[in-house]
């Protein structure tokens, strides 16, 4: 007999999923990482500093169209199958969720296409708008139909996921420079991994996943007017964290731009990881926004220190191999995006407690709540990026995309304080983190060491610190150990 998301989520066992779940998806992660390190590699040495650029401006546009349609969607979409009891209305509700796509997502492609149109560049760019804004609209309909995977707290199907649309775009780059191909063809390698993501679904959520899309009714009609407020909100997150580059395409050189795009093309992935967490956790924060608010304050609580731990280790690690790492990616010409990526690494300390409190907003329901903060983060950025890119460059817009991290952190938790939901960070906590950083940093100090050793030994230093002082969550040891007992029990009972 089959377990509904509502069984699911209220169970004692939910909140052990979430973080096995995250373990899988962060497992997931990494693994796309690896093969983003090759896609970057090849994609940045074939085409350099400029066309790179290029590459990069184009593909951010089409980041701010996947969040309305898919990222937006699916985040509100989650929250209602969460609270969805009985099969047919589930049923029904998915397939007002592909429809809403269908009708959406070229809508969203168009704009990015009328958008490198209306700021004058280059025809290869504007075919490329139009092929990443096709591959944007398969891969919001394949996303959508996994949906039901993210309620269930099937994290391992959505992990293979990840690393499938990374793998697949690694091999489809790598084909496209043994060929020799230009800019314009490198446009649609997302087409071609949204098309391998839509293969796989019957594979993954069963052959029942292909819903008839529903175009209109009043599922539809309810579910639209509950989603495009997240989706206005997040796409003015998305903007906000892509507007750094449209600025520099438009008011600096192509050179400078070009010096920026490598670092955020390292940065992409791991932006990504916090947002996968957060959406992992959804589900479960929706029912204890509904049914506990104890609970939800708890679990966010916990979310945030865990996005801390792993900001401070990005932070570590960039401040000495940023250089060798930008080095070995894009060769010699893009040994400046070294020091913006150091720069830019610490936006994460900021940006992974953006989305676990504004994942938290939309638990609570309070989607216009992010579009207030998204929009006053978004002006804050806006006039950090015109005060600091002229003057400074790539390096300019690196810290203005820190400072205005941190701007819309302060935003997004004044807001959910407002909701009723205080969060804090535990000042013991605070203290065991800052000792194992300490740590770190004096690993990374030691002389003689190349950049890269000195980081592997101020990771080391900080984990090892962490661990014996007790950094990590309680919670997460009982998770592995349960999985671990869990695991003992399989063996010993087929033996």
């Amino acid at each position: 007999m089959s377990v509904s998301p509502e069984e699911v989520l209220r169970s004692a066992k939910a909140g052990g999923m979430v973080i096995r779940g995250s373990a899988w998806r962060l497992a997931g992660s990494l693994a796309g990482i690896a093969a983003g390190i090759g896609t970057a590699t090849l994609l940045l040495r074939h085409l350099g500093v400029v066309q790179s650029g290029r590459y990069v401006t184009v593909l951010s546009l089409a980041a701010i169209a996947a969040t309305v349609v898919d990222t937006g969607l699916n985040v509100s979409a989650s929250r209602e199958l969460a609270l969805c009891e009985r099969p047919q209305d589930r049923r029904a509700l998915m397939a007002a969720v592909i429809g809403q796509r269908m009708w959406v997502a070229p809508i969203a492609a168009l704009g990015v296409v009328c958008f490198a149109v209306a700021a004058g560049y280059p025809q290869s760019m504007q075919i490329g708008a139009l092929l990443a804004g096709a591959g944007v609209c398969v891969m919001a309909v394949a996303d959508g139909l996994l949906l039901p995977l993210t309620v269930q707290l099937r994290n391992a199907g959505l992990a293979f996921v990840d690393f499938l649309k990374q793998a697949v775009t690694l091999a489809a780059v790598v084909g496209l420079v043994v060929a020799g191909a230009h800019l314009t063809a490198f446009f649609a390698v997302l087409l071609v991994a949204g098309v391998a993501v839509l293969a796989v679904v019957p594979l993954l959520a069963g052959p029942g996943a292909l819903v008839r899309p529903r175009l209109r009714g009043p599922t539809q009609r309810a579910l639209l007017v509950r989603a495009l407020p997240l989706a206005g909100a997040l796409v003015l997150g998305q903007l906000y964290f892509r507007l750094v580059i449209l600025v520099m395409s438009l008011a600096s050189s192509p050179r400078q731009t070009g010096y920026f795009a490598g670092s955020l093309r390292a940065m992409e992935t791991l932006v990504a990881i916090p947002i996968l967490l957060a959406g992992v956790a959804l589900p479960l924060l929706a029912a204890a926004a509904r049914d506990d608010h104890a609970r939800l304050r708890y679990a966010v609580e916990g979310l945030g220190e865990g996005a801390l731990i792993a900001g401070v280790l990005v932070v570590l690690v960039a401040f000495r191999a940023a250089g060798p790492v930008m080095r070995i990616i894009g060769g010699p010409g893009f040994g400046a995006s070294g020091e913006v990526l150091r720069i830019q690494s610490a936006a994460l300390l900021f940006g992974a407690l953006v989305q676990i409190w504004a994942v938290a907003l939309v638990a609570l329901g309070r989607q216009r709540e992010l579009i207030l903060t998204n929009a006053l983060g978004l002006l804050g950025i806006a006039l950090l990026a015109a005060l600091l890119i002229g003057p400074f460059g790539a390096r300019g817009g690196a810290l203005a995309a820190v400072l205005g991290d941190a701007l819309l952190a302060a935003l997004t938790w004044w807001r959910l304080a407002a909701s009723g939901l205080r969060v804090r960070l535990r000042a013991r906590f605070l203290a065991r983190l800052a000792l194992a950083a300490c740590a770190g940093a004096a690993a990374l100090a030691v002389p003689g060491l190349p950049g890269l050793a000195a980081a592997a030994l101020g990771v080391i230093a900080y984990l090892g610190v962490g661990q014996l002082i007790g950094l990590v969550p309680e919670e997460l040891h009982e998770a592995i150990g349960s999985q671990r007992l869990l695991r003992g029990r399989a063996m010993s009972g087929q033996s």
